[in-house]
């Protein structure tokens, strides 16, 4: 849809109906109950399901891979995109939660969809699908992006099918690298937003007071990892790496940094609860390092596709974020406790980093056999 109708109409049409949604929670639940809510916020998920390939498939209209300082804007842009998520969740739970005991719970989500709409107010006011249609961009820069940026996606004489993509393109190595270093991602980093309070409670046995406090820290680390990380990635690049080896760096040295910070957090239960949150505060500032590597990357791996490849690669990341709290609550279950949930995350790191360090690839997958009979 990003593809053929415009990333911008399709982020616009999935934050209104996101925020109607939001707005009409209260209604849903006066009229038909909690069948109502979850219906509701169902269909909420539904309607953001697109931001990310679709925000993706935005900045691939803006990022060239450096920029004139010679900074990877990739890298760059991907990860201020998951720094804005993550903030934004930070920031609305205890602004939600602060207007729910004020003026209660409905107007709390009136209040938030209201915000929604604002947003979306400015975002049609200044947001433009490509730099030609930039009200304030400047000469210059519009010409550096024309020869930097490639063109929105060309008319292609090969058949595409139901699947959006030539088969042959599909299957190339370089597209599952990408794939499988975002499930590894998800699995791991969504351990840490899902179990990290139940293990806290359980296995610690802090209230929620004090465990407040500890999770904080490692969220104030994953920020603080995605804010420094593109001057680690121009630190990289002054010092000659090449592209490739930046993207399997960042991926590789944040999912194995992650996993093995929390491999033996189990073992060291019984020291100072702040070794458990140092070792937590760690892995998710190295789970903040991850977004230059393989979520750039997909603005690397292909130019006619990238609507269609993200969608795929977060649909993936997405069943890695919902079976991975599942296989987790199986282990949990007497099958091997916490030690066998975190030697999990380890072993799906270490494999996901692998494959994307041998099969990852900053040439277009559908240019690669061209530029092999070149060579």
């Amino acid at each position: 849809m990003a593809d053929r109708f415009g990333a911008k109409r399709v982020i616009s049409c999935a934050l209104v109906v996101s925020a109607a949604l939001c707005f009409m929670i209260p209604f849903a639940a006066d009229n038909y109950g909690l069948p109502g809510v979850w219906c509701t916020i169902a269909l909420m998920g539904a309607a953001q399901g697109p931001l990310f390939p679709t925000s993706t498939v935005y900045l691939s209209r803006w990022m060239p891979k450096q920029g004139k300082d010679g900074a990877d804007e990739k890298a760059w842009g991907t990860t201020m995109l998951d720094l804005g998520v993550t903030v934004g969740s930070m920031v609305v739970l205890p602004v939600a939660n602060a207007l729910a005991e004020t003026v209660g719970w409905r107007q709390a989500y009136r209040t938030v969809a209201f915000a929604a709409f604002v947003f979306i107010a400015a975002w049609q006011m200044f947001a433009a699908e490509q730099p030609s249609k930039c009200s304030f961009i400047s000469g210059e820069e519009l010409k550096f992006l024309n020869e930097n940026v490639p063109p929105p996606r060309a008319k292609t004489t090969e058949s595409v099918g139901i699947l959006g993509i030539p088969m042959k393109v599909l299957f190339k190595p370089g597209l599952w690298a990408v794939f499988a270093a975002h499930m590894g991602f998800n699995y791991g980093f969504y351990f840490l937003t899902n179990w990290s309070p139940t293990y806290y409670a359980d296995v610690l046995k802090l209230s929620p007071a004090e465990s407040g406090i500890h999770l904080a820290v490692a969220q104030a680390a994953n920020i603080a990892a995605i804010i420094v990380a593109p001057a680690l990635v121009r630190f990289a690049n002054q010092r000659g790496t090449t592209l490739r080896a930046s993207r399997c760096y960042f991926t590789a040295v944040g999912l194995l940094g992650a996993g093995l910070c929390l491999g033996p957090a189990y073992q060291l239960r019984t020291l100072n609860p702040w070794v458990t949150t140092i070792l937590l505060a760690l892995a998710n500032a190295f789970f903040g390092l991850s977004p230059s590597g393989f979520k750039a990357n997909y603005l690397d791996v292909t130019e006619l596709y990238v609507g269609v490849v993200s969608g795929y690669g977060n649909t993936l990341g997405t069943c890695a974020s919902f079976f991975g709290p599942q296989i987790v609550g199986f282990f949990l279950k007497g099958n091997g406790g916490w030690d066998a949930a975190l030697a999990s995350i380890v072993a799906v790191s270490f494999f996901a980093s692998s494959l994307f360090a041998l099969f990852c690839t900053v040439t277009p997958v559908e240019r690669e056999d061209d530029v092999k009979k070149k060579q």
